[in-house]
């Protein structure tokens, strides 16, 4: 018995207002909800859903494609697509409580508390590849909600004057722009490292906290279309704000 017979009854509706292959890809998505096609399962071919579900192969396609874009199956040339097992090693994580509170810009505010042009020495000259007598401008910011700080920000960027990114770096609204997958002019790409750290006396007493308490450090490098390092720095941000949550499988949410 094929998996499409375990289904015979669902029909697309051509009058509802949901697209066919969105239709489709429900029904699929439920199946692997309900168990009927396990973890590691083929799914079957888009030749034969098309036909079941008397839709096009372009559709199929589509309904299949949605699938693999909300990572519920894989796709694997020349063997077909499969219902995607569970992977830690995969996992993506979420900050939903921050990004909430960075979305809720009426009662966000931004406070700059340094602004200084540094020589780079010798930590920063290999961070963002650059001599060590270099000069690099630190910007020190403060993301308050409801008057109540929430993350500590520093950043060094080489200070380049021509560089359209110095200007998008010392705008404050680009900081919560960045947790909020906003687009940002002027650079490529950003590799991003999440450590723990214990605040010293000067970050506590900024995010209001007690000296030495642990916190989040999300380190960032943000590099140029020519693949340069533009910009380094942290953001501290207390585990409260900043739990991370990853949902794994079929969530009907």
């Amino acid at each position: 018995m094929s998996m499409l017979e375990f289904i015979e009854t669902e029909t697309v509706d051509k009058k509802s207002h949901l697209p066919a292959y969105a239709q489709v890809a429900g029904i699929l998505k439920q199946h692997i909800s309900d168990g009927t096609f396990q973890p590691g399962a083929r799914l079957p071919s888009e030749a034969a859903i098309a036909k079941r579900y008397k839709i096009s192969a372009m559709t199929a396609r589509k309904a299949v494609g949605l699938l693999a874009e909300e990572g519920l199956v894989s796709r694997v040339q020349g063997l077909g697509t499969f219902v995607r097992r569970l992977k830690f090693t995969h996992s993506h994580f979420q900050l939903d409580e921050l990004r909430k509170i960075l979305k809720d810009r009426e009662k966000l505010e931004v406070r700059v508390v340094k602004a200084k042009v540094l020589e780079a020495g010798d930590e920063l000259s290999k961070r963002l590849h650059m001599k060590k007598e270099g000069s690099v401008i630190l910007v020190e910011r403060i993301i308050l909600h409801q008057k109540d700080p929430v993350v500590f920000h520093s950043g060094f960027a080489r200070a380049d004057p021509e560089s359209p990114f110095l200007e998008t770096m010392l705008d404050t609204d680009v900081l919560t722009g960045l947790f909020l997958e906003e687009s940002i002019p002027g650079f490529k790409k950003a590799e991003l490292r999440l450590l723990p750290t214990c605040l010293d006396k000067r970050e506590a007493g900024f995010l209001q906290l007690g000296e030495g308490q642990s916190v989040f450090k999300l380190e960032h490098v943000y590099y140029d279309f020519t693949d340069l390092p533009l910009a380094f720095g942290w953001f501290l941000i207390a585990p409260e704000k900043m739990p991370l949550v990853c949902k794994m499988g079929v969530w009907d949410d």
